[in-house]
């Protein structure tokens, strides 16, 4: 006799779907946070994209407003001390009298302790010669008389001595002028 095989029954249909749908929904329950992972690093990515265009923007615009300010000012918070090397605390106090009236700091004014000069002079005291050059050209005082001598331990950016040449002076020009009239 001829053996047939075993047909299956409608009952065991039922079990072969349902082991099939549950290999589906496992399948689809693996599948759901590997998408979700893949969403969350799309996300990094981007946010790490965006955070480096940011932060390369931001250090060139950096770069590009330090380039385009205008240089600042002279006398912009610069502490200068006047010396009297011509004999006369008048000159000197016309000179400090001047110097503030165009916003600089002058916090000393006192006689030279090497006494009475020929010539005025203007020294850098805090590493900025540029500075001084430019308060020399305001005073009158000649550019080959500009010096550097940095002391940090005297708390000041510049030194005016004035000499017993101070009526040659910008800043006594006017003075002479009136003077004359």
């Amino acid at each position: 006799m001829k053996q047939e095989k075993p047909t299956q029954t409608a009952g065991q249909f039922d079990v072969a779907d349902k082991q099939r749908e549950g290999v589906n929904k496992s399948q689809a329950r693996k599948a759901r946070p590997h998408k979700f992972m893949k969403w969350i690093y799309s996300l990094f990515v981007l946010a790490f994209a965006i955070t480096v265009y940011v932060l390369a923007h931001k250090n060139f615009s950096d770069i590009k407003t330090a380039d385009d300010s205008p240089p600042p000012l002279v006398n912009e918070k610069l502490e200068v001390e006047v010396l009297d090397g011509a004999g006369s605390t008048k000159v000197a106090m016309h000179v400090t009298n001047i110097l503030r009236s165009n916003g600089y700091d002058v916090v000393e004014m006192k006689r030279n302790n090497d006494g009475i000069v020929e010539r005025s002079f203007v020294i850098d005291r805090s590493g900025n010669l540029e500075t001084a050059r430019q308060l020399a050209a305001v005073l009158g005082v000649a550019p080959d008389k500009v010096f550097q001598k940095i002391d940090r331990n005297l708390y000041l950016d510049i030194t005016v001595v004035i000499g017993k040449d101070f009526s040659q002076l910008k800043v006594f020009q006017a003075l002479n002028e009136r003077s004359k009239r």
